[in-house]
């Protein structure tokens, strides 16, 4: 189904280029191609590829898939940087920092590898884990070695002691070809991430946001056969349905797990948009100024709007996705290994070998009642139940309209900050304005949506000094319509994505808690599930990936004496 390439030394990336262009020739080809490649450069903003390799330039083919990789590689970020190439169907993974750091972040076996001879016992184990029984390596001889003995000697016997056969010892041959196949057996706790693969089958997708969509998607571009229910008539009925909505990332003094997710996160919605949507009427990306506290001004160059209803759309449109509206799923009952999903009325909609719990407020009640069949075994452990227990729904509105009169003083570009304020939105009739939206933890108070536009207000006004309170009062001059809808909140304000259950495989997994991010971390959320589900290369470090793991624990706030 899917082949994974692990390169220790990304470099120009002429490996993965040739990988790439032969995976395409190949009318046997896996259906997936993932590559990782580690670059170890001191400063991102240098990763670039050399185009004076003249072997690149053999066919044209060659060329436009350079001219492709050279597109994306400029503004990448220390770690893991995830880029989607052929529709999806290929991963790429450039990873920048030091690569004994880079390695140990992985949490895959490859079933190749690419790069030079561990020059240590250390590099020589970090290698091993990332191969499965009978992957084949092709390593080139380093130039020194610590002991001043034979570089290549020393690799090999580095290779040997950590249980690799060596197919070839000449001296002459540039590399070093070997397969992975110890004499021993390979202990399953290799991994720092429990993987339980499975071959592709049905699966079912409980919720048709931004969260649901996205691994839909992501799961049927793997072969997997998708229903996706939800208890609206059409997708992105809830809180993935509003007008429009910023993709910012979050900034932080100590750059946060948060801000790095978002920036993952952002850089997949993107590409997604980029290969989905129409730009400029759907999604773009003009850049956004954030106002901070104390009056300073970020600018964010790659923060985008987006109509999130469009993308949950775009990503159910694929043929082995199936949409199953007003359906709600009142409970899940297993049997022989399979889940079956019901209605209230009792009646059967399916079964499934995997369901996925993406229903946002509605999760916690739905997993309690699986947790109590015969044959689901232990599901739901302490700690899982306290972070389902801790969701809060929190109440926004959020105010649109079009312009009735021309605004001299309207910003070229989207402002965010307590609110934010969209000027240019492509509308059916007309250009469009957004700005929004609340925050209530009330019902009661949130109801009163006019009372909550004028909010929307007062917050538009703080966000332009100047000029806001003229351009607010402008606005209430035009045709104005308030959107209500409920977020899901985590206690930590991050997702919760995983597996539910940690002591096995229950084919049962979590994607809730998006609050109001889900455009900035769906289609990353949607890459850590479903590289999880099928053993696949993290889109980021694995000591990251667990900041959103369902399955963290949940550090409680001391209360103040």
């Amino acid at each position: 189904m899917a082949w994974a390439v692990l390169d220790t030394e990304f470099s120009d990336g002429c490996n993965f280029l040739d990988t790439w262009l032969a995976w395409r020739r190949d009318p046997l080809r896996p259906r997936l191609l993932h590559y990782v490649g580690i670059k170890e450069i001191a400063n991102p903003a240098q990763a670039s590829l050399s185009s004076q390799n003249d072997r690149l330039w053999a066919c044209s083919d060659e060329r436009d898939l350079f001219q492709t990789l050279q597109s994306v590689v400029g503004g990448l970020d220390a770690g893991f940087n995830r880029v989607l190439l052929d529709d999806g169907k290929v991963s790429l993974t450039i990873c920048l920092g030091q690569t004994d750091i880079m390695l140990g972040e992985q949490a895959f076996q490859a079933d190749t590898v690419f790069g030079s001879m561990p020059q240590n016992k250390w590099n020589a184990q970090l290698l091993a884990r990332r191969c499965k029984r009978g992957t084949r390596v092709a390593l080139s001889a380093p130039t020194s070695c610590a002991d001043e003995t034979n570089p290549r000697e020393n690799g090999v016997l580095l290779l040997r002691s950590a249980g690799f056969q060596i197919d070839t010892e000449t001296n002459d041959q540039p590399l070093l070809c070997a397969r992975f196949d110890p004499r021993w057996n390979i202990p399953t706790s290799r991994s720092p991430i429990r993987h339980w693969t499975q071959a592709p089958g049905r699966c079912a997708v409980v919720g048709a946001g931004l969260a649901g969509a996205s691994i839909a998607n992501a799961l049927a571009l793997r072969g997997w056969q998708i229903t996706v229910l939800d208890q609206e008539a059409t997708p992105a009925s809830g809180a993935s349905g509003l007008p429009a909505a910023l993709a910012v990332p979050h900034v932080s003094s100590d750059d946060s797990p948060r801000s790095r997710l978002t920036r993952s996160g952002i850089r997949l919605m993107v590409q997604h948009a980029e290969q989905l949507l129409l730009r400029r009427q759907d999604w773009d990306q003009p850049g956004v100024a954030e106002q901070r506290p104390g009056g300073e001004t970020l600018w964010h160059p790659t923060a985008a709007w987006i109509k999130p209803a469009k993308l949950v759309q775009a990503w159910l449109s694929h043929p082995n996705i199936t949409f199953v509206g007003n359906q709600k799923v009142a409970s899940l009952s297993r049997t022989h290994g399979l889940w079956g999903l019901r209605d209230t009325q009792g009646d059967m909609t399916g079964q499934f070998e995997q369901v996925i719990v993406a229903n946002a407020m509605g999760s916690t009640a739905l997993l309690k009642l699986a947790e109590e069949e015969p044959d689901a075994g232990t599901i739901l452990d302490n700690a899982l139940l306290d972070k389902l227990n801790a969701l809060q729904a929190i109440y926004g509105t959020l105010s649109h309209g079009t312009y009735a009169e021309l605004i001299p003083d309207l910003p070229a570009m989207p402002v965010n900050g307590n609110g934010y304020f969209i000027p240019h939105v492509s509308g059916t009739a007309a250009e469009e304005w957004v700005a929004g939206s609340t925050f209530e933890t009330d019902l009661l108070t949130a109801s009163d949506v006019w009372r909550q536009h004028e909010l929307n207000m007062m917050r538009l006004s703080q966000l332009l000094p100047g000029v806001g309170t003229a351009i607010a009062e402008t606005l209430d001059r035009g045709p104005v319509t308030q959107w209500t809808s409920t977020r899901c909140v985590t206690h930590d304000r991050l997702p919760l994505v995983g597996p539910v259950g940690n002591q096995g495989p229950t084919g049962l997994w979590l994607c809730v808690g998006m609050g109001s991010r889900g455009v900035s971390l769906s289609a990353l959320c949607a890459q850590l599930l479903v590289a999880r589900l099928c053993g696949e290369p993290l889109p980021l470090e694995f000591s990251l990936s667990r900041s959103l793991d369902a399955n963290r624990v949940r550090r409680k706030q001391q209360a103040r004496v």
